[in-house]
């Protein structure tokens, strides 16, 4: 049912994309230039971008995909098999959707109080918030559920701000080909952080996944306090 209700879903989405037209200030795309990729890296502002959204996305898809498996051995060791996985599929919804939610407050501040500050701070809260996880696992099921619900709300809010910083400090008629190649590369990464999850928790158990997860956020702040000092030293031009 969830995949017949999804895909039902994108069905629609992509039937009502006949209906838009384009905007008054639509222009037309660049050629290719093969030579844009080179400034994910030389360009210093973009590769701060790119590093931090990678530390976002190490941690972001593995703890979607394996959140209620988690929560299921959590709870398992505290409540009957049934009501385990019960709570687990709730708290994992739960914490999934707080995570929409957040996006919202964090794009309706993210101008007036800056894009790096609101990606730090969510990062900050996310990795807290994998390693409450981590300490509270097989403890009281209201506070490892609290915990992942909260790790869960502070684990998306960043993700549009690395897009938008990489349009901010590229050039105009490179930006859209930077941000695609930004997003290429981080799904890249989450083919492995998603298999490679439970494998790893099968042999050191979920707590240590959990940590280990909190590695992205932590290299994703170190990448996005360098942004902040070399943009405050020179903005870039627009």
């Amino acid at each position: 049912m969830t995949v017949l209700v999804a895909s039902a879903a994108a069905a629609a989405g992509g039937l009502l994309c006949l209906l838009v037209r384009l905007g008054p200030f639509h222009a037309k795309a660049g050629a290719f230039d093969p030579r844009t990729i080179r400034e994910s890296w030389t360009n210093k502002k973009v590769r701060l971008a790119y590093a931090g959204y990678l530390g976002h996305m190490w941690e972001l898809y593995a703890m979607w995909a394996w959140i209620g498996v988690a929560l299921t051995a959590s709870f398992s060791l505290s409540l009957s098999d049934g009501e385990a996985v019960s709570y687990a599929r709730v708290i994992a919804f739960c914490a999934i959707a707080a995570g929409g939610v957040a996006c919202i407050f964090g794009g309706l501040i993210a101008d007036r109080v800056g894009k790096e500050n609101i990606a730090i701070a969510a990062m900050v809260v996310s990795g807290i918030g994998a390693l409450a996880t981590a300490l509270t696992f097989g403890g009281p099921v209201w506070l490892t559920a609290f915990c992942a619900i909260i790790w869960g709300a502070a684990i998306l809010p960043d993700s549009a701000q690395f897009s938008a910083l990489v349009a901010d400090h590229a050039r105009p008629e490179k930006a859209g080909s930077l941000m695609t190649f930004q997003t290429a590369l981080g799904f890249a990464l989450t083919f492995f952080t998603v298999q490679v999850t439970p494998l790893m928790a099968n042999t050191f158990g979920w707590p240590l996944v959990f940590a280990i997860m909190a590695i992205g956020p932590a290299y994703g702040i170190v990448a996005m306090l360098q942004l902040k000092r070399l943009t405050e030293q020179a903005p870039s031009p627009s």
